[in-house]
């Protein structure tokens, strides 16, 4: 224990220290101060040049107090810097840059669409609609971070056959605006209402839904809360499925320290390292980094209970590569069970309907089916 317990000293007090510079490289000055304390505290010979110093021994019960306050108010003290009370994005620049990188996508929609902002309870809601107006509904649901044109390539073929709707989840980076920053929906039940309230504005009865990872959290709500409403469900890399507090630790670590090399490796982490991907993604995942806090429900993991209850057809994509997910057979074996569900790994990361668009349409053309027209 005598070799322990200084070695840990030396080993927490390194991190709190690395930890000061990224705090200082990303201004947050305050919050560096009290973690440079911690590392004081903690690393024994600077503790006794300091104690020495004082003339005042630091008695080893008043650094295991001081510690944890210090740490504590670290934590506060970030999440204050970081937050807007009025807003998602955490300074105008942030939000203007993200809308041009928006508007330069949708600009390459390769169909005719119309824009639709739906009034909700929870504010405006931005929809992308395209296709044959007689054609199937098909609602397409983004993941977390990436807004509706995050669709592009995969658009005009599913618009040979359906009427797609693209809505970009309200509280998070897009055209979506919330009413009040502190309202939003926040579980599934919520998101379920919601959902259901953007389906009867746009006359849409019943509908498939596609949803990538966060979509894919709202879309086996949908399922779940309105089975009425939804006719089959694709769900590409979801949430829910598997654990997902390590993958939120990482993108909240990268959201409060947002340097450029931990952005360009929460990138390929979450992305994976097919460069197109990472050009068409890199700045704007960077820019989320940097400056938004969304406010969306937190993917909670369903049960296999809930996921037996299903009695439409299911169709799941993993991506073999895909770091938030996590090892794909670890997903199958936790679904394999349900009433009708078919499993496809692709050679993919996070982003699969991006990065293998020709495979993906066609496995959603073939399990959705094509329409006699």
């Amino acid at each position: 224990m005598k070799i322990v317990f200084p070695l840990l000293s030396w080993i927490f007090g390194c991190l709190f220290f690395l930890l000061f510079l990224l705090s200082l490289y990303s201004r947050h000055f305050l919050p560096a101060l009290l973690v440079l304390l911690i590392s004081v505290l903690l690393i024994p010979p600077v503790r006794h040049w300091i104690s020495d110093f004082l003339r005042v021994p630091i008695p080893t019960w008043l650094s295991g107090v001081l510690i944890p306050v210090l740490f504590f108010l670290f934590v506060f003290l970030i999440f204050k810097d970081m937050g807007n009370k009025y807003s998602i994005y955490k300074n105008p620049d942030i939000e203007k840059r993200l809308i041009a990188i928006y508007e330069t996508r949708i600009a390459q929609w390769p169909v005719p669409y119309e824009s639709r902002y739906i009034d909700t309870q929870y504010g405006k809601v931005f929809v992308i609609v395209s296709g044959p107006e007689d054609a199937p509904p098909v609602f397409l649901l983004h993941a977390s971070a990436m807004g509706s044109w995050s669709w592009l390539y995969n658009i005009k073929g599913l618009n040979k056959y359906y009427r797609t709707y693209a809505v970009d989840t309200i509280g998070d980076a897009g055209k979506s605006v919330l009413k009040d920053i502190d309202t939003f929906p926040n579980d599934g039940k919520a998101l379920t209402e919601l959902y259901t309230e953007i389906m009867d504005t746009l006359c849409v009865q019943k509908a498939c839904f596609i949803g990538a990872s966060q979509g894919g959290f709202i879309t086996t709500n949908m399922a779940l809360y309105a089975p009425d409403r939804v006719e089959k469900i694709i769900l590409c890399g979801p949430m829910g499925y598997t654990g997902t507090n390590a993958s939120v630790l990482r993108i909240l670590f990268t959201t409060m320290f947002p340097v450029k090399p931990v952005q360009e490796s929460a990138t390929r982490w979450a992305f994976g390292d097919d460069p197109e991907i990472q050009n068409v993604v890199g700045e704007w995942f960077g820019l989320i980094l940097q400056g938004v806090i969304s406010r969306q429900a937190r993917p909670q993991p369903f049960t296999r209970e809930q996921l037996y209850s299903l009695k439409m057809p299911v169709l799941m994509l993993l991506g073999s590569r895909d770091g938030l997910v996590g090892n794909p057979e670890n997903a199958k074996q936790f679904v394999k069970d349900m009433d009708d569900v078919r499993v496809e790994v692709l050679d993919t990361g996070h982003l699969i309907s991006a990065e293998r668009p020709d495979e993906f349409n066609k496995l959603v053309i073939d399990f959705i089916g094509q329409p006699e027209r």
